[in-house]
């Protein structure tokens, strides 16, 4: 593609992005909470676009002399397919803080691994697709880049995907009480791993291994349960690390013992259906400092939500116990606490009933309840139309 032909596709795509910021739903909703002046740097061409609430404006062939993030793409390949509005599998190169400079690469190839019930993908070979830079004092966080409408790798043909994947973190509080003599979650988790053909442990958690987490055990990775885990990968199911996390298949009585160190350890439980063929459920035990869904939903785009709150369940907050000290906000990885006039106040949209404010508030300001004690069995049954596990 010639040089000619890029700059046509640049002048396209900033133009595209009117018509976007104007009508595109999860922009909308995301520029309420930033604005960005952003130059572009695509080989040897220049633009600059500045987003803001209820403005987005542009001008192809000149950069601005203080932007809040410079973005250069210098490969012709991902360049024209970032142009033309195509998918590019675009990841970050990792680091535990990113100060000044994120470096993304998009993946090139994928190597077909063959298995008894057909042929899954697994990424192979990378190669350079972007660099961002910004001011060290300034935060910026990988998943930010998605709030960009043409940064976005969600694209309506994937928007049928929140419809066939369902999940829902698991709330470990005392003050719930126990369903049929046991804790909630661990009677969720024991229904369906009781009735799992196959269970795949990982013992290494590639979300803390990879964030070097200091509060939390390491050891207690993810589980997969269903009759699908005869394909899975065992040499390496954390797609993306910078080391394998390999799979073992264990025992339901292990299994069981997993989830009893995980809710001893403070950690959040989730599980639901992530597989297309509905016969393959995971079970992740999240700790909100180190958790990849927590920092998607808060530096990442407003994309439709997989995780729901469990129904029924409510949490609130008594402004006449509060004292405003902020733990709550803290703990919080989904953005459902925030701070009016002194006083922590939960936002519903966000919220996930994970219940971790709840027990870090040292004044007990915090309540967490079902309306009816039935909503666990409706959280099974929700589950069970989603996925088959037996």
């Amino acid at each position: 593609m010639t040089i000619q032909e890029l700059e046509a596709l640049f002048k396209k795509m900033l133009k595209d992005q009117e018509e976007v910021t104007k009508k595109d739903e999860i922009y909308l909703e995301d520029i309420k909470d930033f604005s960005l002046k952003l130059n572009l740097e695509i080989l040897d061409l220049r633009a600059y676009q500045i987003f803001e609430k209820d403005n987005y404006s542009y001008k192809f062939g000149e950069v601005l002399d203080k932007p809040d993030m410079t973005i250069t793409i210098s490969d012709p390949a991902p360049a024209r397919k970032f142009l033309s509005g195509e998918k590019v599998f675009y990841i970050p190169v990792h680091q535990v803080e990113y100060k000044g400079m994120i470096e993304f690469d998009y993946v090139t190839s994928f190597e077909q691994i063959t298995t008894d019930e057909g042929k899954k993908k697994k990424e192979i070979t990378k190669a350079p697709f972007a660099v961002a830079r910004f001011d060290e004092d300034k935060t910026y966080h990988p998943f930010f880049l998605g709030k960009l409408p043409m940064f976005r790798t969600y694209r309506e043909d994937d928007s049928n995907a929140t419809v066939k994947n369902y999940g829902s973190y698991v709330p470990i509080n005392q003050s719930l009480g126990t369903y049929e003599n046991q804790v909630i979650p661990y009677k969720v988790f024991k229904h369906f791993i009781d009735k799992a053909d196959g269970i795949v442990v990982e013992d290494i958690c590639g979300c803390r291994l990879k964030n070097e987490c200091k509060h939390h055990d390491v050891s207690i990775g993810c589980m997969h349960i269903g009759s699908e885990t005869k394909n899975i990968d065992l040499e390496d199911l954390e797609w993306g690390m910078n080391e394998n996390v390999p799979g073992r298949f264990t025992t339901k009585e292990e299994a069981l013992e997993r989830v009893r160190l995980a809710i001893e350890d403070g950690l959040i439980p989730l599980l639901g259906r992530i597989n297309p063929t509905g016969h393959l459920m995971s079970m992740c035990f999240c700790c909100s400092c180190c958790c990849v869904n927590g920092r998607s939903i808060t530096y990442g785009p407003s994309t439709p939500k997989m995780f729901r709150r469990i129904e029924g369940l409510t949490v609130e907050v008594d402004p006449e116990v509060c004292v405003g000290c902020g733990d709550c906000l803290e703990v919080c990885v989904f953005k459902g606490m925030e701070m009016i006039d002194d006083k922590a106040r939960v936002n519903q949209k966000r919220c996930l009933g994970c219940g971790r404010c709840e027990t870090v508030c040292p004044n007990g300001a915090i309540s967490i309840e079902f309306d009816d004690s039935t909503r666990v069995e409706g959280l099974i049954d929700k589950l069970e139309t989603y996925v088959d596990v037996s």
